[in-house]
């Protein structure tokens, strides 16, 4: 599967509601030629981020394909759509796989080293112990998503746990991430959890 990665801002519970009602109306009325998105995720961060995300059976040329979002959104940048920077499937991909996207600021020169950081972590047996089938970082400006499909719904508590376990591979990679990594509100970040974004709506083609 091909992933792309848009980004707009949206302010309200009101607002992500009406997308997701959107979204779900335009989504059941796909037809089989539409098949080539087999997956639509929206996810909110920190009260103005709205993140879309599309696995498709081939790449996008333009836009994800999506209802009419009126003004329930606002752009968020001068292009909407992230960079992929890094990628790592270790076998097949699976549409009913679940997602767990982490939010956080990084500087472009540091991409090199976050992607580097991660290709020595995937090599080691630590993202097979905790479930995770497929990592993406993105970057869209200064803002950094880290993508994660797992095979289970709880990715969040996963990555909580390995933190709490104290594997020693694991807190070394954070250890060595967090001199690159910024959170996306430091006034706001206590745990590794606050970075999580919180996914609002999720579609898998039949």
């Amino acid at each position: 599967m091909h992933t792309t990665v848009t980004v707009a801002r949206t302010t309200t519970t009101a607002a992500r509601d009406r997308l997701a009602a959107k979204f779900a109306e335009h989504d059941a009325a796909a037809t089989p030629t539409d098949a080539k998105i087999v997956r639509r995720q929206l996810f909110h961060y920190h009260d103005d981020l709205f993140i879309h995300i599309v696995d498709s059976d081939t790449p996008l040329s333009g836009e994800p394909d999506g209802p009419d979002v009126g003004g329930d959104i606002a752009p968020f940048d001068t292009t909407a759509r992230a960079q992929r920077y890094y990628h790592w499937l270790p076998g097949p991909v699976d549409p009913a796989m679940f997602s767990t996207l982490v939010v956080n600021r990084l500087v472009p020169e540091r991409r090199p080293q976050v992607a580097q950081l991660f290709a020595d972590f995937d090599t080691t047996d630590v993202p097979h112990r905790m479930g995770t089938r497929r990592r993406q970082l993105f970057a869209l400006g200064g803002v950094y998503f880290h993508l994660q499909d797992f095979e289970t719904p709880d990715g969040g508590e996963v990555i909580a746990q390995a933190w709490k376990q104290a594997d020693p591979r694991f807190i070394q990679i954070c250890d060595d991430l967090d001199p690159l990594i910024d959170k996306y509100d430091s006034t706001s970040w206590r745990k590794p959890a606050d970075a999580v974004a919180h996914r609002f709506y999720h579609w898998e083609a039949q």
